[in-house]
């Protein structure tokens, strides 16, 4: 279950422990970023619960578009995401 602050994330082995490093081509060098997920927000972990009850459903927004190309898989990801995820004030 996820909470509030700073978790720990899953990272490839790396030269340096807890540090993803990849290459940013947009800014034309190596970034290197914590392996921590940080939740800032009550809304976020509302959202989170809704998609681990999800989790092993065929009605997970992530199966249901399984299998497309990316552009498409993106769009039909932010669609069923706004049909499976109810209103978090």
């Amino acid at each position: 279950m996820a909470k509030l602050g700073a978790t720990r994330g899953r990272v490839r082995g790396t030269a340096i422990p807890g540090t993803r490093v990849y290459y940013k081509p947009a800014l034309r060098k190596v970034v290197f970023r914590p392996s921590n997920v940080i939740r800032s927000s009550e809304k976020v972990l509302r959202i989170n619960e809704q998609l681990e009850a999800l989790r092993d459903s065929p009605e997970h927004p992530a199966r249901k578009c399984k299998g497309l190309p990316w552009d498409k898989f993106i769009a039909c990801l932010k669609k069923e995401m706004k049909a499976a995820i109810h209103k978090v004030a």
